[in-house]
């Protein structure tokens, strides 16, 4: 799981008021939600707090502006943990909830919160319509109330809210994975989990190359080519490919292995030195053999060839020179260096014009 529960283990829930959904008539204006400070839930947040969040609701699953505080007492302490509605141009937690309450004034509505272990809040809304909230009844058989690893069901809860959140954020890892493998900075996602995705994205390059390597050996057992070297064996080379194949004819190929967790359509990278070499190389002499969904049971990929087009689609009028090449040429007539380009493209026909069908590694394990 890419999202998992705060090391304090405790979750908040509570039927919300008409004032908490901003539906009163009359006098009451509102502007928060309250949460709950039994158990000393959320200690580890600061009083008042502007920070990010996490909102689900149905299928939707957005990271939100949250504008967390705490009542201050004449005596100095604190009571009453809250999270405000914020000004009228602020995307916050409570706004959204209170636009999906709009739609549907008649339901019955649910908060659960709780934080991740990057310490970032995760509220879930529930209304009395959903299969989730039929499933959910059996965990909270009291409402009003913050559980903890003293309830019978509270370990299989926390089973069943980590496998929703993790089914529901695919998108948002998936943009993760293409963040953490560049200095994109992003205020959406905390440092924590582009460090978090950057590790992931490291074993899931390696084993991407694993299984190639499987793959590439079955190969040579059945006499379908004379040998290969897997240059990244003991360590990483640092070189724009990571297999060299020699054919049953002699002939010398090279194969990139680009691996994402998801789906095939997940946009690939392309880095400076990449680009430079395919566009040295005859094209027939290149692949990139795309692993996917090492999320599902079965391992497969794609075998992409001839890139060659795409690569100079931003050709300069001398042969074979890209625009990443005259970037970089230009930016050095300034008495300065581009340390490392990587651009993101989609693993389309737009980009190769050969696509193999999905090539399932059978007997080859994750």
């Amino acid at each position: 799981m890419f999202f998992t529960l705060h090391s304090e283990h405790k979750i908040g829930y509570k039927k919300l008021s008409n004032a908490d959904l901003g539906l009163t008539e009359g006098s009451s204006h509102q502007t928060h939600i309250g949460l709950y400070e039994r158990k000393n839930m959320l200690s580890f947040l600061k009083n008042e707090d502007t920070t990010t969040a996490i909102l689900i609701y149905n299928d939707y699953f957005d990271v939100l502006q949250c504008n967390f505080e705490r009542i201050q007492n004449s005596d100095g302490t604190y009571r009453s943990p809250k999270i405000s509605l914020g000004d009228k141009d602020e995307n916050t937690v409570v706004r959204k909830i209170r636009e999906f309450a709009k739609l549907n004034p008649n339901r019955d509505y649910y908060l659960i919160w709780f934080a991740l272990e990057n310490n970032e809040l995760l509220f879930w809304l529930i209304d009395n319509s959903s299969s989730d909230y039929a499933k959910l009844k059996d965990f909270f058989p009291n409402e009003n109330k913050v559980y903890d690893t003293s309830e019978i069901m509270f370990i299989p809860l926390i089973k069943f809210i980590e496998s929703k959140i993790d089914e529901l954020s695919i998108g948002l890892q998936e943009d993760l994975e293409i963040v953490s493998q560049t200095s994109i900075k992003s205020e959406k996602y905390r440092t924590i989990d582009i460090e978090k995705a950057q590790k992931r994205f490291k074993i899931t390059g390696r084993t991407g190359e694993e299984l190639i390597n499987e793959y590439l050996e079955m190969q040579k057992n059945e006499n379908q080519i004379s040998a290969f070297e897997w240059v990244n064996k003991s360590r990483e080379s640092g070189k724009p490919f990571d297999f060299v194949v020699n054919s049953t004819a002699g002939e010398e190929k090279y194969i990139d292995v680009k691996t994402t967790q998801f789906k095939f359509e997940q946009p690939l990278m392309f880095s400076d030195g990449e680009i430079d070499f395919i566009n040295t190389i005859d094209e027939k002499k290149y692949s990139v053999y795309r692993v996917f969904s090492l999320r599902e049971d079965a391992n497969k990929f794609r075998k992409c060839f001839e890139c060659f087009n795409y690569c100079l689609l931003y050709t300069s009028p001398s042969p074979r020179e890209s625009k990443v090449f005259n970037f970089k040429k230009e930016i050095q007539s300034a008495s300065s260096n581009v340390c490392g380009i990587k651009i993101a493209v989609p693993p389309t026909s737009l980009v190769f014009k050969k696509i193999s069908a999905d090539i399932i590694l059978k007997g080859v394990a994750k």
